[in-house]
């Protein structure tokens, strides 16, 4: 379980924040987050 919970994790990372999608105009998801965690000021 612990091998899946670290799988998971590095795909949802790479998903959200390397991997283009075309909806968004080639721009990974995390680029349509207007404040994510510890990014607020």
């Amino acid at each position: 379980n612990e091998q899946r919970t670290a799988a998971l994790q590095d795909f949802l990372h790479t998903y959200n924040h390397h991997r283009c999608h075309t909806a968004l105009g080639g721009q990974p998801p995390i680029s349509r987050v207007n404040n994510a965690p510890g990014q607020y000021t």
